[in-house]
């Protein structure tokens, strides 16, 4: 049974050793840790050393290029696009830039080789790839009721492909185009990461409904050098009923074992409302039923370090989380 947890948010090594021990004792044997632009630029040296703590309390060390380009999951502020608004950003169906950068572009293609060789550098075991997506109107710079991206290198891109300009409309085949692109795009960087050194692991969103997922996920199974491909059903931040981890949690396992890919499932933990926290133990018991035994959370002691996701009740969110990991890690050995 693999169990693991994010974290994020300090840097500081002599709390962050006590932490992973505590996590150790806890049950879990997997960390993953955010590596920023922020990291990338000013903590290099410390995230060595956040590995190395984090190893010699005996647990497996991911980490996620968290907001980098406000491409990949998180809510850290990208310093990239920023920097490179009209020359490597996503440009959207207004013609105006967007403050995400853009997949295709290879000035991010090359930022993106950078930070593959810090990771690498860090002693870290898997390169964690969370959620890789084009623009999101409704997060981080997102602009509702526009979509993206139409920048010249997507452009040119579309054509090669489709023989025809691309349309103004975000109609099915754009849509399905922005998919291929993002599979290409995690295709180089799974690549880069294997002649590195790095695993790789991948989280794709469960944005689709459960009947939809499946032609979605399935253009990552034949990602080169993927030993990993998970999920994050967050019923509470969806508004969803628990059930729907169960139901992805078996569509992703059914994909996984067609593809020889370990199946891994994200439960939440962040923005588990009072009363509700029951629902957790719930969660875990239909992904260990659907026979998912990677099992992840977001994030440590229920997110109380970040009051924009944070639990109602974080101690008694955390407590029944790691409480239900245990039950079912033990019940493995």
């Amino acid at each position: 049974m693999k169990l693991g947890c994010s974290y994020f948010g300090n840097r500081i090594l002599r709390h962050l050793a006590q932490d992973m021990k505590t996590l150790a004792n806890q049950g879990f044997n997997f960390i993953v840790h955010t590596f920023s632009e922020f990291d990338l630029m000013f903590h290099k040296g410390n995230m060595k050393d956040i590995v190395s703590v984090t190893h010699d309390a005996g647990h497996e060390v991911h980490l996620d290029p968290w907001g980098i380009g406000n491409v990949f999951g998180g809510e850290p502020f990208s310093n990239f696009a920023a920097q490179n608004i009209f020359t490597g950003c996503q440009e959207l169906d207004d013609g105006k830039p967007a403050p995400f950068a853009c997949p295709n572009n290879p000035l991010f293609r090359d930022y993106m080789k950078g930070w593959i060789d810090a990771v690498a550098q860090s002693g870290a075991d898997f390169a964690f790839w969370d959620e890789p997506h084009f623009h999101n109107p409704a997060f981080l710079g997102g602009r509702p009721g526009r979509w993206g991206c139409r920048c010249s290198f997507c452009q040119k891109l579309y054509m090669e492909s489709r023989s025809a300009p691309m349309p103004k409309e975000e109609a099915d085949d754009v849509k399905a185009f922005k998919r291929e692109c993002l599979r290409e795009f995690v295709g180089k960087l799974t690549k880069w990461a294997h002649e590195a050194g790095l695993k790789n692991a991948l989280c794709v969103p469960p944005h689709l409904g459960v009947n939809e997922v499946r032609e979605h996920w399935s253009l990552y199974t034949d990602v080169p050098h993927l030993s990993i491909l998970g999920t994050d059903p967050y019923w509470m931040w969806q508004k969803k009923p628990v059930a729907m981890v169960g139901e992805y949690a078996v569509e992703l396992k059914k994909l996984c074992d067609e593809a020889n890919l370990e199946p891994q499932l994200w439960i939440q933990n962040c923005r588990i409302e009072k009363g509700r926290e029951d629902e957790i133990a719930r969660a875990v018991e239909l992904a260990w039923e659907a026979g998912i035994k990677n099992l992840a959370t977001w994030g440590i002691e229920g997110c109380a370090n970040e009051s924009w996701i944070t639990c109602d009740d974080p101690p008694k969110a955390w407590e029944i989380l790691v409480d239900s990991f245990r039950k079912w890690g033990q019940s493995v050995k």
